[in-house]
């Protein structure tokens, strides 16, 4: 008996309080961009059927965990930690019909500078970004027009970073 009662308090007591990394705790950020009018700049404008893909190395289409097809006006994206650049496709009207897919594509990059944060033995590192460059790629059939970056420093998803109008 003395066993079992030594070995229960071992396992209740094993774990401090900084073992578990709280779901509330800030992770490392993603970028956000808000959607906005092109003829009239102040006015926010959702984007109808917007999805994302990831672009990987050599171009192909990666999907983004989590990311749904959905008119809104903004968009949470994940850099990568790993590197300096990210580019995605941003698809208005995007839609699948017998595989195959419809929607006007338009590709962005980012380039960025990254840090590495400790945030607590539990969480381990995040990582913040500074953006350094938003490119739109030109196409034919453009629909994302201009961009503005509103805050370099990518340290939480509580801010809008960029503007695109459209």
């Amino acid at each position: 008996m003395k066993k079992f009662i030594c070995l229960f308090l071992i396992v209740i007591f094993s774990c401090e309080k900084d073992d578990i990394c709280p779901e509330t705790t800030q992770t490392t950020p993603r970028l956000v961009i808000e959607f906005y009018d092109l003829t009239n700049p102040d006015e926010i404008l959702a984007v109808p059927g917007l999805y994302a893909l990831g672009l990987d190395s050599e171009g192909f289409e990666v999907p983004i965990n989590n990311e749904i097809v959905t008119t809104r006006s903004s968009i949470t994206l994940p850099l990568k930690t790993n590197g300096n650049e990210t580019e995605f496709m941003l698809y208005k009207s995007y839609d699948i019909v017998d595989g195959i897919i419809s929607g006007n594509p338009d590709r962005i990059k980012i380039t960025y500078n990254t840090e590495n944060v400790y945030v607590s033995r539990a969480c381990g590192y995040k990582t913040n970004f500074d953006i350094q460059t938003f490119a739109i790629t030109t196409d034919t059939d453009q629909w994302m027009i201009g961009s503005e970056i509103l805050i370099t420093e990518i340290t939480n998803e509580n801010d809008i970073h960029v503007k695109i109008l459209h």
